[in-house]
């Protein structure tokens, strides 16, 4: 996936619309409260979202983990 123009709330609002997943549904995969999820993709906090989380994420949706991680090293 081409991530240059995305922040990473976008990407994960995008992989988890693509993955057909609610907010709630990611929330409960992830181990997260659904508010987290919100403020992630509104780009809130997302500098202290653990290594996990990414890691959660890309599994519940497909993505590969690199698709986060080299958004983060481009930050």
């Amino acid at each position: 996936m081409d991530t240059k123009n995305l922040t990473l709330g976008e990407l994960i609002m995008t992989v988890r619309r693509r993955a057909k997943l609610t907010q709630t549904k990611l929330a409960q995969q992830v181990g997260v409260h659904i508010s987290t999820i919100s403020r992630w993709e509104r780009n809130v906090a997302t500098e202290e979202m653990p290594l996990k989380c990414f890691v959660k994420i890309a599994k519940a949706t497909n993505t590969p983990v690199s698709d986060f991680l080299s958004l983060q090293e481009g930050s």
